[in-house]
C-alpha cells in the first residue's frame, strides 16, 4: 500500500474512524487538502476493502482497515519514542521524522524496536503503542469535546501534530492535567474549561478541542 493510503488510514482511525463514520470535510481539513480529492481516495480505499463510504455521512474504517491503521500507528509512536529518548529529539519535532520512518518499518524491525525500547506503554503525546492497549485506550477515553459538563477528566492522549501541541501548550494543557469542562458555545467555536491545577479559566476551540482525548478520573 502506498504511504498515502496509508495515512488516510491512521487519520481516519485517529479520527474514529473505528467506530464512526468522519466527513470527508474533517479528513480534508486534517490533511490540508480539497475534499473532491478526499472522495477520489476514500473511493479507492472503499474497492480495496479497507473502508466503507455512506455518501453526504462520511467514511468508516471496515476491520481489516482498522487492523492495518493500528499495525501503522503502532510503528509511529515506536519511533517517537526511540526519537524522543535515544537521540535527544524533543517532543514538538518527532511527529515528521516517525512519519516517514512508519511506512519503511517492517513488522520484524517494528517487533525488535520494541523489544529494544523495553516494551513503552506509550508514546511520548500519551497514544498506546501495543494494538491491545490500543484497543482498550480508544474504547476508555474521549474527546474532549465529548467530555460531559461539569465532570472532571484527565488529558491522556494529544494528537501528535506539532501546531496542535503547540496551540494546548499555550492555553497550559498537558498530558495527565485533570480539567473540567464548564461551558460550550458552539456559536463561538468556544469550550470554557476549568483547570484542576490552578483554578485557571481556560478557553479553547471546539473545533481544535476535538484532537484531546480525555478520561474519567
Amino acid at each position: 500500500m502506498s504511504p498515502t493510503k496509508e495515512d488516510y488510514l491512521k487519520i481516519l482511525f485517529e479520527l474514529g474512524g473505528r467506530t464512526e463514520q468522519v466527513p470527508n470535510k474533517e479528513i480534508a481539513n486534517r490533511l490540508s487538502i480539497s475534499p473532491p480529492t478526499v472522495t477520489e481516495m476514500m473511493n479507492s480505499l472503499v474497492k480495496a476493502g479497507w473502508v466503507v463510504y455512506t455518501p453526504y455521512k462520511g467514511s468508516k474504517l471496515t476491520r481489516e482497515g482498522t487492523d492495518y491503521a493500528k499495525k501503522l500507528i503502532r510503528k509511529h509512536r515506536l519511533w517517537e519514542v526511540f526519537l524522543v529518548k535515544h537521540l535527544g529529539f524533543n517532543i514538538h519535532e518527532v511527529h515528521p521524522e516517525a512519519e516517514l520512518l512508519e511506512h519503511s518499518t517492517s513488522a520484524e524491525l517494528a517487533n525488535r524496536l520494541e523489544a529494544y525500547l523495553d516494551f513503552p506503554e506509550y508514546c511520548p503525546h500519551g497514544g498506546a503503542i501495543s494494538t491491545e492497549l490500543m484497543e482498550e485506550q480508544e474504547v476508555r477515553t474521549v474527546h474532549l469535546t465529548e467530555a460531559t459538563l461539569g465532570e472532571p477528566v484527565r488529558i491522556s492522549r494529544i494528537v501528535d501534530e506539532d501546531k496542535l501541541l503547540q496551540y494546548f501548550e499555550n492555553h497550559d494543557l498537558r498530558i495527565g492535567d485533570r480539567v473540567t469542562v464548564t461551558g460550550r458555545d458552539s456559536g463561538l467555536d468556544l469550550l470554557t474549561l476549568n483547570h484542576g491545577t490552578t483554578d485557571k479559566e481556560i478557553q479553547i476551540s471546539q473545533t481544535i478541542a476535538q484532537y484531546l482525548f480525555v478520561e474519567r478520573i
